[in-house]
């Protein structure tokens, strides 16, 4: 769907180009399409595993920025932190509407990790990629959305924060119980098999 962009030395900013298209720049507007339409495909897919729902959901996000561009604020985040928002907002909406929405149980005790087991029992780098994507896909939403984002997709938490629209503090919590729950599944690696989550 996305070509790989090779960024030119003379690049122009995100802000001027959606200056551009907010005039109505066509030119501008497939740019920040092929900038920024990438990451908003991947968080969109892993969140709901729908190739033709992240898609549509990509372009209703561009198309609500050129319905209301003047909703997106350059000195308050980056316009890839902004549509990601935009982008969650029209998920959601949808996974509500086909009662896809799994609530958050904040009472939950964190899931304790075994001891590690004997080497025999380890698994192999290709089994604990594969149980560890299995993990994260049965996570609920408030803390899936935070793993790609954090982990997969390498935001930062205050990026993350303002996607979310929470505070830092919260996105830091979320992502600690939804590690919690994927510790069992990694216990039994061995050091170096699995891609390591950030503390």
């Amino acid at each position: 769907m996305f070509k790989r962009y090779r960024v030119p030395r003379d690049r122009e900013s995100d802000t001027a180009l959606v200056r551009a298209a907010c005039l109505g720049n066509g030119d501008a507007i497939a740019e920040l399409y092929q900038r920024h339409g990438a990451i908003v495909y991947r968080f969109t897919l892993r969140m709901c595993g729908d190739a033709s729902m992240a898609e549509e959901v990509t372009q209703e996000a561009f198309l609500a920025f050129l319905r209301h561009p003047h909703h997106f604020e350059a000195e308050r985040s980056a316009f890839s932190t902004w549509l990601c928002g935009v982008a969650r907002r029209q998920l959601w909406k949808r996974l509500e509407r086909d009662e896809r929405f799994v609530e958050l149980d904040d009472k939950e005790e964190p899931v304790e990790a075994p001891a590690s087991g004997a080497p025999d029992q380890w698994l192999s780098r290709k089994e604990a990629v594969e149980m560890v994507r299995k993990g994260i896909e049965e996570l609920p939403l408030l803390l899936k959305e935070v793993v790609i984002l954090c982990e997969l997709e390498e935001m930062t938490y205050p990026q993350v924060a303002l996607i979310l629209a929470v505070p830092i503090g919260t996105v830091r919590s979320r992502l600690h119980r939804a590690k919690a729950r994927l510790a069992t599944l990694l216990s039994a690696v061995p050091a170096g098999a699995e891609k390591g989550i950030r503390p």
